[in-house]
């Protein structure tokens, strides 16, 4: 049988799994509880933040957010016109109006001159999106975000442990949001997760979450303070996810070892080049993109000897949902097409690498 070759796939102990799960079990409690409180509290210590608020998903983390900052209809929400469309559709959940930006084509992030450009006295919130671990415009537009007076909510579906200066992407804004889905670097299936240093935003996530209720139960006595939602996390997807998290700092050096490899063994020139990524100042490769000319034919080559890449999404614009012109998104017409991730399963050895790289290099090198 051909070996098969994974873009990504969730790397589960199932003894620990199964040793946890039959505690929540027995207890037949099955709902939102103590499990769920403490995969907050270890991630709230992993990545030195305050306050992590549990959700269904990273799509209801981005939406929590937005609704926890106030935003209402005919407000503005800057995001980068290459993300996946969810971070959109967050936007329009929550009643306000997504803004496209262009982005930088040697690290995939918001390019700063193209949203100085789109703020006005509408937009309320930005949202930077750290594209397979980087980040290492969030300062700048931090700086930008509070010289204008607006919030600055970080997707961080794709960072989690990684870093920028030292600090972890998802906490220099006044929000970040999370994703748990089954191709990160840990997984609850699906799930995901909010956090914040702001204690007010962290008691309207929470009332948010839960039917705009207050944080003391008492049965048919409860309180609700505002209208809400049920976006409760379960137990169960919380011992799935606290079963691997012990095992996230050894899953981040594999990551990081694996962009390396590429790095060294793939032969870059005007047809393929590695998206770059900034490992000295902490930046942590969850997956490796690359840019390529003939990009589909690259695929099919590689897909036929067990290789299974990823295209990259379409820029937002060229959505019927978002449907607009290149106009000011010069950068995205140019990679649109021609973008692509590479294997970057945390099962895949050295040997599997340089394979994957060498095929690489002879497609390029067929004339």
């Amino acid at each position: 049988m051909k070996k098969k070759y994974i873009l990504a796939e969730p790397v589960v102990n199932s003894k620990k799994v199964m040793k946890l799960t039959n505690k929540v079990l027995s207890s037949n409690f099955f709902n939102e509880g103590k499990f769920t409180k403490l995969l907050e509290r270890k991630i709230s210590s992993l990545l030195k933040v305050k306050y992590v608020v549990a959700t269904t998903s990273g799509t209801i983390s981005l939406f929590l957010a937005l609704k926890a900052i106030g935003v209402e209809e005919n407000d503005e929400v800057i995001i980068p016109n290459i993300t996946f469309p969810a971070t959109a559709n967050a936007v329009i959940l929550a009643g306000a109006k997504p803004v496209l930006v262009d982005i930088n084509t040697n690290d995939l992030l918001i390019d700063t001159k193209s949203l100085i450009k789109n703020i006005n006295k509408n937009t309320k919130a930005i949202i930077p999106v750290h594209i397979s671990g980087r980040g290492s415009n969030i300062k700048k537009i931090i700086k930008i975000a509070r010289r204008k007076k607006i919030f600055v909510i970080e997707d961080a579906a794709e960072a989690l442990m990684s870093k920028s200066n030292n600090k972890y992407l998802g906490t220099f804004g006044d929000l970040g949001c999370f994703s748990f889905a089954p191709n990160k670097i840990f997984t609850t299936g699906q799930g995901g997760a909010v956090v914040t240093n702001n204690k007010l935003i962290y008691e309207k996530l929470y009332r948010l979450k839960d039917q705009g209720r207050t944080r003391l139960v008492k049965g048919g006595n409860d309180k609700y303070s505002t209208t809400g939602y049920n976006f409760k996390f379960t137990e169960l997807q919380a011992v799935l996810g606290l079963a691997q998290l012990s095992e996230i700092k050894k899953r981040k050096k594999i990551l990081i070892n694996h962009y390396k490899i590429y790095k060294k063994y793939l032969i870059r020139n005007n047809n393929f080049k590695l998206i770059g990524f900034d490992i000295k100042n902490g930046e942590m490769p969850l997956w490796v993109d690359i840019f390529c000319l003939r990009r589909k034919k690259l695929y099919k080559f590689l897909s036929k000897k067990g290789i299974n890449c990823r295209y990259f999404w379409q820029p937002l614009n060229t959505l019927e949902s978002y449907r607009k012109s290149f106009y000011n998104l010069d950068n995205s017409k140019k990679l649109n097409g021609k973008l692509m991730w590479l294997p970057s399963s945390l099962n895949l050895k050295k040997d599997d690498l340089v394979k994957i790289c060498n095929t690489i290099n002879k497609f390029y090198s067929i004339k």
